[in-house]
C-alpha cells in the first residue's frame, strides 16, 4: 500500500505506511528564535535590539516551556528542532533548550537554521553570512546539541530521518539556501534507503504552490533553496522518490502544505508564536480526531 497522509485542521499530520508496525510520533518545532539565557547577560551594546526582537517575536523565552509541555503531553517519541531555535548563538540559550527537554523527558534532535550560528553583530548589524562565524558557532552547537554532523540521519521505528542543514547567503544579489556538491551527493545517497524516509530542511524549496505566497509575505523575497544545479538535483531526487513520506521545513514563519512530486513539503509555523506540528507515522488508519477516540454519535430518536 503506498504511503498516504491525513492532515488535521491544526496542522497535525498522520502518515499511513504499512511498513511501520509500531507508530512513530514527533514534534516539529522550528523558528523559536530564543534570545540569550539568562537575560542579565545580554551584551549592553545589543540589549535594545535583543529586547526589541524578543518582544516582536512574542517573547519566546517565556513561552518555550509551555510549548514543550504540550509536546510532552502529546507523548511524542522525540522533538525535532528544525532550525533557528536560537535568535543568535548563545551558549546559555543552547544549553537551556537541552535542559528544558531533559526536565520533561523529551528526546531532542537539532538542525541549524540561518540564525543559530550568527553572533550578535551579524544578527543585528550587518545581516550578512560569515563563513568563519558559521564554522565556529556550528562546531559549538554540535557539542551543545550532540549533533553527529551538520547533515546526519537517525532511525526510529523503521523510518529513516534525514537532517540537511544548508548555508544561507547572498547569491547573485538574492538570499537563499546554498547546497554544495558534497551535500547533494550525500542526500542522494541517503535516498537509497529502502524504507520510509522523512527529510528535515530549514530552508524550503520554492514549490509552485508556495512561491507566490512567500514573495507576497516577504515583500518580494523568495529566500528558498537555490535553484542552481545542486539545488535542482536534490529537489528532483526528493520529488521522484516514492519512499519519501514528506519533508519538513520552516524559515518563513508561516504554515503551508505543498505538493512536491510524489511527496509533500510541510512548512511548520513559527514556534516563537507557540506553534508546532504533531506528526504520527504508522500502519493504521488515521482516526477522525487526534484529540478523542471514536466517532461523534447521538441516540436514535
Amino acid at each position: 500500500m503506498p504511503p498516504t497522509f491525513k492532515l488535521y485542521c491544526d496542522g497535525s499530520v498522520q502518515f499511513t505506511d504499512a511498513r511501520v508496525a509500531l507508530p512513530v510520533t514527533f514534534a516539529h518545532v522550528t523558528d523559536l528564535h530564543l534570545p540569550g539565557v539568562p537575560r542579565r547577560d545580554w551584551p549592553a551594546r545589543y540589549r535594545h535590539a535583543i529586547d526589541w526582537w524578543n518582544v516582536e517575536m512574542g517573547c519566546p523565552d517565556r513561552i518555550v516551556g509551555d510549548l514543550l509541555d504540550q509536546a510532552g503531553e502529546a507523548g511524542v517519541d522525540f522533538v525535532f528542532f528544525g532550525g533557528d531555535a536560537l535568535d543568535y548563538y548563545d551558549a546559555g540559550a543552547a544549553e537551556h533548550l537541552v535542559e528544558l527537554c531533559r526536565q520533561r523527558g523529551l528526546r531532542a534532535h537539532f538542525q541549524l537554521g540561518n540564525h543559530d550560528c550568527e553572533n550578535e553583530h551579524l544578527r543585528f548589524v550587518t545581516h550578512e553570512f560569515d563563513d568563519e562565524s558559521f564554522a565556529l558557532n556550528a562546531a559549538k552547537l554540535r557539542e551543545h546539541w550532540q549533533m553527529p554532523g551538520l547533515n546526519y540521519t537517525f532511525d526510529a521505528g523503521g523510518v529513516r530521518f534525514v537532517s540537511l542543514s544548508v548555508e544561507y547567503k547572498h547569491v547573485d544579489g538574492n538570499l537563499g539556501g546554498v547546497v554544495t556538491a558534497t551535500q547533494a551527493d550525500w542526500l542522494v545517497e541517503q535516498l537509497r534507503f529502502d524504507g520510509p524516509i522523512v527529510i528535515f530542511h530549514h530552508i524550503p524549496f520554492a514549490l509552485p504552490t508556495l512561491a507566490p505566497r512567500l514573495t507576497q509575505y516577504w515583500a518580494g523575497k523568495l529566500a528558498c533553496i537555490g535553484e542552481d544545479d545542486h539545488g535542482r538535483h536534490i529537489g528532483e531526487a526528493i520529488a521522484a522518490n516514492p519512499n519519501v513520506l514528506g519533508t519538513f521545513t520552516g524559515h518563513a514563519h508561516m504554515r503551508s502544505e505543498d505538493p512536491f512530486g510524489n511527496t509533500w513539503q510541510f512548512m511548520t509555523d513559527a514556534a516563537h508564536l507557540g506553534r508546532w506540528r504533531y506528526v504520527k507515522i504508522g500502519g493504521g488508519r488515521p482516526p477522525k480526531s487526534l484529540n478523542i477516540a471514536g466517532e461523534p454519535t447521538v441516540e436514535a430518536p
